[in-house]
């Protein structure tokens, strides 16, 4: 008999907890409509800022606009790495 009580009242606060929900998103029905409609507003905001930018022609480089340059990096070689390695440890 405990457990079909135990049972009516968990199936009695479900009922209810669902209910609550459902009166809850009635209530809230127009902010969701709103903050749907701003999504989709960003997101053809985005589609817009890609199309236009993604059509945008080159600029010409000036004659006198200096060409960069990388410098060269030495190769670390496996020797360098064990020495580094060996003064580490004779260091500690």
């Amino acid at each position: 008999m405990l457990a079909l009580v135990c049972t009516l009242v968990f199936a009695s606060a479900a009922t209810f907890a669902v209910g609550a929900i459902f009166m809850t998103m009635q209530g809230r029905k127009e902010q969701v409509a709103a903050l749907l409609a701003e999504y989709r507003s960003l997101e053809r905001d985005r589609e817009f800022l890609v199309h236009v930018t993604s059509h945008e022609a080159e600029a010409p480089r000036a004659f006198a606009a200096p060409q960069l340059r990388r410098t060269p990096r030495r190769a670390f070689k496996r020797a360098e790495a064990l020495r580094a390695a060996h003064s580490l440890r004779a260091a500690a």
